[in-house]
């Protein structure tokens, strides 16, 4: 059984669409954020990086979201969320899943915590416009991707989707959200249509209300 140590709406949300997508035999397990408990003692153990999430499969141990979502993409015997070896979409698989996670979720995360990147508080506000004005570029490029084709790599959906969906959800509060986008805006619909997705957000209390409607 794979077991998915997560805190709701954080990194683990990608990587717990994709257990549920799959129809995996998972659990779930709680790291509580909001006491430090990814950088307890026990914790640390599984993840020395003390984040989230890590994934844990018998003997394997595995953190990083991107690398935890192709774990459980290639334990899927139908292997319906990424490209099998040989097809011309794999490496845009890679490509993209790289790009969202070293370039938007990076951008955000200094845009979400500009204090942990100065140590002049009034350097603070500055960093926000910066990344805000960065986010939007972004997720301009994105847009204009999902112009060309229904999901990311083509009109069938797969992992790299689920993790634009859910930094799009992070992204909700800058001055441009995703919802403002026309592709993005019809991709986040139909991504939140989707059961497995309704169903961890379910679990994890996270209201795709704006995107069901």
């Amino acid at each position: 059984m794979l077991q998915l140590h997560y805190f709701p709406d954080n990194a683990s949300l990608a990587p717990h669409f994709l257990l549920v997508e799959t129809n995996a035999d998972y659990v779930l397990r709680l790291v509580d954020r909001n006491s430090s408990a990814q950088k307890s003692e026990e914790y640390l153990k599984l993840n020395p990086a003390g984040r989230i999430p890590t994934l844990v499969h018998d003997d394997l141990v595995l953190f990083e979201s991107p690398a935890i979502c192709i774990y459980i993409c290639e334990l899927d015997v139908a292997s319906r969320f990424i490209p099998p070896l040989g097809d011309p979409n794999r490496p845009l698989f890679f490509q993209w899943l790289a790009y969202l996670n070293n370039t938007l979720q990076a951008e955000f995360m200094l845009w979400r915590y500009p204090e942990n990147h100065t140590t002049d508080a009034k350097d603070i506000e500055r960093i926000k416009a910066a990344q805000d004005t960065r986010l939007v570029s972004i997720l301009a490029l994105l847009d204009e991707q999902l112009g060309k084709k229904r999901f990311l790599l083509c009109d069938a959906v797969g992992a790299c989707d689920h993790f634009l969906f859910m930094l799009a959800l992070w992204c909700g509060k800058i001055s441009r959200p995703p919802i403002s986008f026309s592709n993005l805006r019809r991709f986040m619909r139909e991504m939140a249509q989707r059961p497995a997705v309704q169903r961890a957000c379910e679990i994890e209390n996270i209201d795709l209300g704006q995107y069901v409607r």
